[in-house]
């Protein structure tokens, strides 16, 4: 036999003993005259066979739902639908008890009314009636006046005699009528001519005619004032209280609207959690609406090793256990920021159905593989 094979166990044994003492020699001679070590090459990461979908479960939602709360607290009034009804968006699902808020904006509504009546006034001007009114206060103003400068001619004290003369005349006569009223008129008559021949004989004081002057400059006044119309400054003001008058209109209405509870969008009631007569509290969760007609995928246990290969527009398969169905769909959004459920990190994960099954609902349990390739 060649090599080693015809040897001894025992020469073997010396054979290889004296072989590694050559060797440890060697090694040793060769640290005696040291190399230096080259640095150490980074190696290329090692390629990983990633799995081409990701697994994750979830439930069917509504793409669009709502908990519905009033803004004020109170009692309720009426309620217009049930469980399981369609209601348009708009429409009036339960009202409170609102009488004190109807009262606000009636009130409200009148102070409108008469500020705008006011602006109107100012703007359109005096009416002729009351140009005409003034017009003839100062006439008269300015006639007393001119009365009193003017003083008493003989001619007019004459008169003033003779008709009291008359009056007299005709009051003796008529002194045994039986009828009082006949009798009394004519006395009437009698003082009115006395005081008027009085006047004439005694001229006016200056106080008199200073308190006729100042009645004709006051009725001057008061027509120029009507003729040059409502100043800017008093229209401004009018504007102002108008402006107010609607703003306080305005928030009584919203006040009012607050105790309506209205569908913010078309959709079917799922949860009604009052009846007329409770009392309900501000953010008090009193109904439930959703759209039932387009539902989605919620993912719920996405993890963070499986979150950083899905993104928006992937295609999944989602497979409804309680239907025994796979429904297509594509990755419609993904959370930024993680859950914490039962001390696990999860994703959020939202999917998109391109179709909708028959007996599809909310809260149905799901499967859903993302292809992730």
């Amino acid at each position: 036999m060649n090599g080693m094979g015809g040897l001894s166990a025992a020469a073997r044994r010396w054979g290889l003993g004296f072989l590694a003492l050559l060797l440890l020699t060697a090694g040793c001679s060769r640290q005696a005259t040291p190399t230096p070590t080259p640095a150490a090459t980074p190696l290329p990461p090692v390629a990983v066979n990633a799995a081409a979908t990701a697994s994750a479960s979830g439930q069917v939602t509504p793409v669009r739902d709502a908990e519905l709360s009033f803004a004020v607290a109170g009692r309720v009034e009426s309620v217009s639908v049930a469980v399981n009804d369609e209601a348009a968006a708009g429409t009036v699902l339960i009202e409170l008890e609102a009488a004190a808020a109807e009262a606000s904006l009636a009130q409200a509504q009148a102070a409108l009314l008469r500020a705008q009546a006011h602006l109107n006034e100012l703007r359109s001007g005096p009416r002729p009636q009351e140009i005409a009114a003034a017009e003839a206060r100062l006439a008269a103003a300015q006639a007393h006046l001119a009365q009193l400068m003017e003083g008493s001619r003989p001619e007019d004290i004459a008169a003033a005699e003779a008709n009291l003369a008359a009056a007299q005349a005709r009051y003796d006569a008529l002194y045994a009528e039986p009828n009082a009223a006949v009798v009394a008129a004519a006395w009437a008559e009698v003082q009115q001519a006395r005081a008027t021949l009085e006047r004439l004989r005694h001229p006016a004081t200056a106080s008199e005619i200073a308190e006729a002057e100042a009645q004709v400059k006051s009725a001057q006044a008061e027509l120029e004032l009507l003729a040059a119309g409502a100043r800017a400054e008093a229209v401004a003001a009018a504007e102002a209280a108008v402006a107010e008058a609607e703003a306080t209109v305005q928030r009584a209405e919203a006040d009012l609207a607050g105790f309506q509870l209205r569908a913010p969008f078309t959709g079917t009631v799922t949860a009604l959690e009052v009846s007329p007569g409770e009392m309900v509290q501000v953010g008090e969760v009193v109904l439930v609406l959703a759209d039932l007609s387009q539902m989605q995928v919620e993912l719920t246990d996405l993890s963070e090793r499986a979150v950083a290969r899905v993104g928006v527009g992937q295609p999944a398969v989602v497979f409804v256990e309680a239907l025994g169905v796979e429904i297509p769909g594509r990755v419609a959004r993904v959370a930024p920021r993680a859950a914490v459920i039962g001390g696990d990190v999860v994703y959020p994960v939202i999917i998109e159905l391109e179709q909708q099954p028959p007996g599809l609902r909310w809260g149905m349990s799901v499967d859903v593989e993302i292809s992730v390739e």
